[in-house]
């Protein structure tokens, strides 16, 4: 709704239902890791951060920026979105708070920052293409958004919808819980090694996530598997099961006393490498190190003669090689092509959003409205349910106006009610309804994500 100028002397007012379009604020700065991005992504990822640590990066995120700050790290890149203006105010917020000039970042706004999450968290964008691990580690950062002293409402009602679009895309495309991952790739490493002669053990360092999924790869094919945790009691509760047919041991044992294996794999989560030139790894023996932590938990001089380093530079290649048995860019097309139906369907959603709002905001206006017209001494004798009812006649009216309703058209609908009401009240409820088509223009809610 607009008007030009004082609706009681300019002759109309235009009701219209347009609004500003969906997700219009949202900027998204992310950078993906390459040889020379390398450095600035580990330095930005907090993946390896204790909650204290995060906490205190996300406090200056939203300072920096003003307001609540997503961000998240996946194994190949760091992902920062926000509600603003200008993506600029975005990029600088992230460079104040970490301290890195972000020369190689590329910027989304609107439409194209959204498409680019759901990209992400889909697993489109990944080393392995539809890697499941990603949309897990989306919803882990929406939570910590979530739970964060600067929790953007808005935002957050973004990043649910960047979810949900996610979820289509992946039934669409057929990605399933057997798609190719990071881990997938490891068990093919393991199969290659079994297949050359057997694999007699192997060291599992941390007990998360990504380590009880290893633990339960080598189990499916029978190796022996020590865990080495900061807490073997607390990692042992964790396994279930699992944990019966595993050895559960400390740092300090596996340093002092470690295991012949001759495969080792490292999950930790650490800001810097735990092993390198200045603390080895506490075996001598030749054995293969595949380190998924990211940022690198082993660091290549940490390894002795006759160890050999897998680390993030060699799943990438990995991850490469296995596009040559896919078609990722007729995936690709087909992935923006749902896409597009799906932000079809999210505008449909949002626009729907903004129309409820909008009809609850006039029906209550009216109906504060009708209270004051009861309260009026033009009420004698007292009509109050006839007010009531026209008031939300009226509301009704004008909810479901469209192109221009002029102030004739005010005046014809009020003063040809059938409704017992005298020519004193009428001429009250018309100048009312006249004035509150101003209000109801200010208070027109735009069609962004609510929660």
């Amino acid at each position: 709704m607009s008007r030009t100028g004082d609706p009681r002397t300019s002759g109309d007012v235009s009701m219209f239902a347009a609004s500003r379009k969906p997700l219009e604020r949202l900027a998204v700065v992310t950078l993906r890791m390459s040889t020379n991005t390398m450095a600035d992504i580990r330095a930005l990822t907090t993946e390896a951060h204790d909650h204290a640590q995060r906490e205190a990066f996300t406090d200056a995120l939203a300072h920096a920026h003003g307001s609540g700050v997503f961000e998240m790290s996946t194994c190949n890149r760091v992902v920062y979105a926000g509600l603003c203006d200008e993506v600029a105010q975005l990029k600088s917020a992230v460079e104040t708070a970490s301290g890195v000039a972000l020369s190689e970042v590329v910027a989304f706004t609107a439409d194209e920052a959204w498409e680019h999450l759901v990209m992400v968290a889909s697993g489109l964008d990944a080393f392995v293409l539809g890697e499941l691990q990603v949309l897990g580690q989306v919803r882990s950062a929406i939570e910590h958004h979530r739970q964060s002293a600067h929790a953007d409402a808005e935002l957050l009602g973004v990043l649910e919808h960047v979810v949900w679009a996610s979820r289509l895309v992946r039934k669409h495309l057929g990605f399933t819980k057997t798609t190719a991952s990071m881990l997938n790739l490891a068990t093919l490493s393991l199969d290659a090694m079994m297949a050359k002669g057997g694999l007699s053990g192997c060291v599992v360092l941390g007990s998360g996530d990504m380590g009880r999924k290893a633990v339960e790869a080598l189990l499916e094919r029978n190796v022996p598997v020590t865990v080495v945790s900061r807490n073997p009691v607390r990692a042992r509760d964790r396994f279930g099961s699992d944990g019966d047919n595993v050895d559960f041991i400390d740092f300090e044992a596996w340093t002092n006393n470690p295991p012949v294996a001759p495969l080792i794999v490292s999950t930790m989560r650490v800001a810097n490498p735990v092993y390198g030139a200045e603390h080895r790894l506490p075996t001598m023996e030749p054995l293969t190190v595949m380190d998924f932590s990211w940022p690198p938990s082993i660091d290549a001089e940490g390894l002795h003669p006759r160890q050999t380093l897998q680390g993030m530079n060699h799943w990438i290649q990995q991850a490469h090689g296995l596009d040559a048995d896919v078609d990722r860019p007729a995936i690709l097309l087909e992935a923006r092509k749902e896409l597009a139906r799906v932000q079809q369907l999210l505008d449909a959603r949002l626009a729907s959003a903004a129309q409820g709002d909008f009809r609850s905001f006039v029906h209550q206006t009216f109906a504060r409205l009708a209270s004051g017209w009861s309260a009026s001494p033009l009420n004698k004798p007292s009509q109050t349910p006839e007010l009531e009812a026209f008031g939300r006649e009226l509301a009704t009216w004008l909810c479901k106006a469209h192109g221009t309703v002029t102030i004739d058209d005010v005046r014809e609908r009020v003063h040809s009610t059938a409704r017992p009401l005298s020519g004193p009240m009428l001429e009250r409820i018309e100048d009312d309804v006249v004035e509150i088509i101003g209000d109801l223009h200010d208070h027109l809610p735009p069609s962004e994500v609510r929660t």
